[in-house]
């Protein structure tokens, strides 16, 4: 997809506990003219004896930050705030997509171009505040599955992401299938989700897997949390503390799964769909008191039954004998 993707813009204001891209390309975004871009695309179909008409992606690390940013300087210069959307949009964020809609419309008028794709990931909590842009998204530029990155869904684990709450993601859900059905198209959203992030524990990664369940999802965009440099997450899994939270000597530490044993559970959780992760959740059920979940029942996680040849685990490893944390383990709440 690479190779016929054009990026319009560099830096995220989005300040996500588990990303250091602020401090790689700033939080203020940069962003190409029109002119370069269209001329861009003007030379991909010029010289690419293969060019089939597509472009895979307008994009950067955020689909649609395009020309946004604060709209006071003053106010710019001594902001700390790590994001300008969570915990909500900042009232000086400029986040009109008017610009970004300018650029689509410019991008499609090219000739020998068909259709222009959006395969970056979208800041779908910034969509919401502009209603004509998921229209002109769903209409254009969805081939066929959009990316969002809910990332979880436990307003506890969200707030140390620094994520929007998931009704976020719901409310923009409703509107892309809206849009969707008066298009006449049948298009989806792919939804990323990270396991074992700090602050997760496995009750939280059930509550996960039960919404995806409710909604019919089987996702395979997943990943388990790993500590890397410069990120606040990973400052939360060496210290148990989140370091822009107020806190006091005798605060409750955050969380943290660090067992190998744990953070498969964590993944499995995500993918209950997969026939070879039923014995490790059927194990965990049967341990937290969840036996509800355990059957063939619409609304039920895992069947009781198993497919022949599946479930097996790989030679080397031991079965877990500690049961995994829940909030209630850890929290004084």
């Amino acid at each position: 997809m690479i190779k016929r993707s054009v990026t319009i813009m560099r830096g995220c204001f989005g300040g996500c506990a588990f990303c250091a891209l602020a401090l790689h390309e700033g939080r203020q975004i940069q962003s190409r003219s029109q002119r370069a871009i269209v001329e861009e695309i003007a030379h991909l179909r010029d010289t690419d004896p293969t060019f089939n008409g597509v472009i895979s992606d307008l994009g950067g690390p955020s689909a649609n930050m395009y020309r946004m940013g604060c709209r006071n300087p003053e106010a710019f210069r001594r902001c700390q705030r790590p994001s300008c959307l969570v915990p909500k949009p900042c009232r000086h964020l400029d986040s009109d997509h008017r610009p970004l809609l300018q650029l689509y419309q410019a991008a499609r008028d090219v000739d020998g171009v068909k259709k222009v794709l959006i395969g970056s990931g979208l800041r779908h909590d910034l969509a919401l505040l502009a209603p004509a842009y998921i229209d002109t998204l769903v209409a254009h530029h969805v081939g066929g599955y959009l990316k969002v990155a809910p990332e979880h869904v436990s307003p506890e684990v969200l707030a140390a992401m620094r994520k929007p709450p998931i009704e976020a993601l719901e409310r923009f859900m409703e509107r892309f299938d809206s849009a969707s059905r008066a298009h006449g198209k049948k298009q989806f959203i792919i939804p990323y989700f990270i396991a074992a992030h700090p602050g997760a524990t496995a009750t939280d990664m059930l509550e996960v897997a039960l919404w995806l369940k409710k909604r019919g999802m089987h996702v395979d965009q997943v990943q388990t949390f790993l500590p890397t440099p410069m990120s606040a997450a990973t400052t939360i899994y060496h210290t148990g503390i989140d370091p822009l939270r107020p806190h006091t000597t005798d605060a409750a530490p955050i969380f943290v799964e660090k067992s190998a044993s744990g953070r498969r559970l964590h993944k499995a959780l995500l993918r209950y769909h997969d026939a070879e992760n039923w014995p490790l959740l059927r194990d965990f059920l049967q341990r937290i008191g969840r036996t509800d979940l355990i059957g063939d029942g619409k609304w039920q996680l895992i069947p009781r039954w198993q497919p022949p040849g599946t479930g097996q685990r790989p030679e080397g490893r031991r079965r877990a004998t500690r049961a995994p944390r829940t909030r209630d383990d850890h929290d004084p709440r």
